[in-house]
């Protein structure tokens, strides 16, 4: 219903999200925006004796459930407010699928603590995303293993304003797959979505997610689900923000150009602030460029924000530029504390490629 901004999902699209739970034979169901019952139709199709608990805060589409589903326990609610969230206790059911409202709506302080608690996150504003509500309250709902199917607007998936959310799924839980669905998969509305799959379980072990477009699959890795997509027509507003490139010259070559040059032996070198003209060269590092060894077994990862006006990048560096100051060191920060466990897992051979 467009008055609670609940685009009902069609029959396709929630027999997807049932079709990712992986669980053989879970006992119980959580639904918490239920609309007319296109989640609970696919999950009773699959599991016909799974017992549900669906919600909704129209009174008519509780109405409409309780005669359609008789066996299933329906309450008529807000799902964000404590006195609904109250009479579903907390890690206590094996499965969830959800396609929640897409507004935002005003903080309380039961939402305050919810985010806070879960995630550290204390938002400015006055009002907050639901979906993220939504995502939360989900998450909290699920036994430990529990597994989520949850639709998300592109917003989530892609906006640099939400890596702080797709860090905190990251590091908390297992996102096992992310499926795009097509242009106007939902009725009123053509907003671009995604459907998540989510285990209430993490792995170090687990370093990528399978990324369904189309019809094709590929895997992102999970620095590249936090800080950029990957892919053919992903979200271009990350590719503003940030230029990436490997230097072309080898050591050799930048020693004899005589011009100032960053190879694997310059981190611990004191670099030159002589202006010069690098007019007919390719791979240049400027002031403050984030500069990472690629290879070699001693410095591989050693990671500089160039000091130097200029210099030669040579093809053992990857130099990264970020404009903005903030997202610059916010950048350094996530990534010294990841590099090591990123290294461990996708380092390969031992020469430059």
């Amino acid at each position: 219903m467009v008055e609670f901004k609940q685009f009902y999902t069609e029959r396709e699209v929630s027999d997807k999200l049932a079709a990712l739970i992986q669980i053989a034979r879970p006992s119980n169901c959580l639904e918490l925006s239920a609309g007319e019952g296109a989640l609970i139709d696919a999950v009773l199709k699959k599991y016909p004796k799974v017992h549900v608990t669906a919600v909704d805060i129209d009174y008519k589409n509780a109405s409409y459930l309780r005669g359609k589903y008789p066996d299933v326990n329906v309450l008529c609610g807000d799902s964000t407010l404590p006195e609904l969230c109250d009479l579903i206790n907390d890690s206590s059911f094996d499965i969830a699928l959800c396609n929640p409202p897409f507004k935002s709506i005003v903080i309380n302080s039961y939402i305050s603590s919810l985010v806070f608690d879960m995630t550290g996150k204390k938002f400015k504003g006055d009002k907050v995303r639901a979906e993220i509500v939504f995502l939360l309250l989900n998450l909290k709902k699920l036994k430990s293993s529990g597994e989520l199917a949850i639709i998300l607007p592109d917003i989530f998936f892609s906006s640099l304003s939400y890596s702080w959310l797709r860090e905190y799924l990251i590091n908390n839980f297992s996102v096992s797959k992310i499926i795009e669905c097509e242009h106007k998969a939902f009725k009123k509305t053509e907003a671009k979505t995604h459907i998540y799959h989510i285990r209430n379980v993490f792995s170090r072990k687990q370093s990528q997610i399978a990324f369904e477009k189309n019809g094709c699959e590929i895997y992102l890795s999970n620095m590249d689900f936090i800080f950029k997509n990957q892919f053919p027509d992903a979200s271009e507003e990350f590719d503003d923000k940030f230029l990436l490139f490997r230097g072309k010259k080898s050591g050799k070559e930048c020693r004899n150009s005589g011009l100032p040059y960053f190879h694997t032996t310059s981190f611990d070198s004191i670099l030159t602030e002589k202006e010069t003209n690098f007019n007919s060269y390719d791979g240049i590092a400027l002031k403050n460029d984030i500069l990472v060894a690629r290879v070699g077994t001693r410095v591989l990862g050693k990671t500089v924000v160039f000091k130097g006006t200029s210099a030669l990048v040579s093809d053992c560096i990857f130099c990264l530029r970020i404009s903005d100051e903030n997202l610059r060191d916010y950048f350094v920060d996530r990534w010294l504390d990841d590099k090591e466990k990123w290294i461990s897992e996708n380092a390969k051979g031992t020469c430059a490629r």
